[in-house]
């Protein structure tokens, strides 16, 4: 006798467990070939997806053309190699670290790992929307805690926690904001929580941060705090598409994550890359470098043209466009520049642009000021 067909709905229903039926799936923006095939465009400049501007270290594209012939190996499960590099470099002990397919990756470790349905789960709202995927995903009670002008309310975090929190997730620099919460709003947020609160610090940015007060969340993570900062390779070094982010932690957390992450998660060519960018600190200076005055170049541009926008120690900058951003969104797009509009995000008045190299900066703020007259 034959089954039912998978089309049959009601059955399907059935066999979904409940928490995946309440999910939406991420929807990742348009890619530069979608955009300039959908509006017939010859040049569109990404500046959506907070990438490298630069591209990647010349000494990353070396390796990867060396490592092609070893692909046919399974990697390293633990990828040792990257680990002791990276464990040096951090000064920490190499069992405090894991690895994963992007920092996206971890999220999903870390939540199968503490979460479960009797769960209580804090973040800050508006965020990353994976901290609710995640949750979600486990069907773990959710709590928002609104942000004060566009800072992470630690302080509402603190008062919030209770017997039933599992996780909190913060993430600094914010997204989609480009705020941070000092070292001192830190201390107090950990001076307020009990001990059973895992702390989740998504540091994604981190490289790009300026600013004295930003916490050194790793002397926390070596005096024993339950904290885990995430990591990762995408961003200020580049490696967005081989998918290599890390997490740090004490020892015991880091054990209960590897008996629940997927084996030979991170392919052997992100290891071998994630180990010569390491290196590379020429260009991971020259990024910031880039960044820093690209950062200086808009906020000149957007108080000439009379629009405002909130100060970043990211590689991008929310912008207060003052009408509907998918709007805006459209018409930027429809001139070869793509942004990330800010509804979506939960800030409907607001584009999240990408600092990209000086004639990228310079196109969209000329498309800025068009899409205005």
């Amino acid at each position: 006798m034959l089954s039912a067909k998978i089309e049959d709905q009601e059955m399907l229903n059935k066999l979904i467990r409940k928490e995946v039926s309440r999910l939406k799936p991420y929807l990742a923006g348009k890619s530069i070939k979608e955009v300039c095939k959908e509006y017939r465009l010859e040049r569109v400049i990404k500046l959506a997806s907070n990438e490298n501007p630069l591209g990647v270290s010349s000494r990353v594209k070396d390796v990867i053309r060396q490592e092609c012939q070893n692909i046919n190996r399974y990697p390293d499960q633990l990828s040792r190699s990257l680990k002791t590099d990276l464990a040096e470099k951090l000064n920490i002990s190499d069992d405090m670290i894991i690895f994963g397919n992007g920092s996206d990756g971890l999220l999903k470790v870390i939540a199968e790992s503490f979460l479960s349905n009797n769960s209580q789960v804090i973040i800050p709202y508006p965020t990353f929307v994976e901290y609710t995927f995640v949750a979600n995903l486990m069907g773990s009670n959710l709590i928002r805690i609104s942000l004060d002008d566009y800072h992470q309310n630690l302080p509402g975090i603190a008062e919030t926690v209770n017997s039933k929190t599992s996780l909190v997730f913060l993430t600094n620099p914010h997204n989609p904001c480009g705020t941070i919460f000092s070292a001192g709003e830190l201390e107090y947020l950990l001076d307020h929580i009990p001990e059973h609160v895992i702390i989740v610090i998504d540091q994604a940015y981190c490289e790009y941060v300026q600013d004295p007060s930003y916490p050194d969340v790793l002397k926390y993570i070596r005096e024993g705090y339950p904290i885990i900062a995430l990591r990762t390779f995408s961003k200020a070094y580049g490696l967005a598409g081989l998918r290599l982010g890390y997490a740090i932690a004490q020892p015991k957390i880091i054990e209960i994550m590897l008996k629940v992450r997927d084996p030979f998660n991170v392919n052997h060519l992100a290891e071998m890359a994630g180990k010569v960018a390491l290196q590379d600190q020429r260009f991971l200076e020259r990024t910031i470098e880039i960044n820093k005055r690209g950062k200086a170049y808009i906020y000149r541009e957007l108080r000439r043209l009379g629009i405002s926008y909130v100060p970043t120690e990211a590689n991008f900058i929310l912008v207060n466009v003052g009408v509907d951003s998918v709007v805006l969104f459209n018409r930027l797009m429809a001139m070869g520049v793509i942004v990330r509009p800010g509804k979506p995000l939960g800030y409907p008045n607001h584009i999240r642009v990408s600092i990209g190299l000086p004639e990228e900066n310079k196109y969209f703020l000329d498309c800025i000021d068009k899409s205005r007259a």
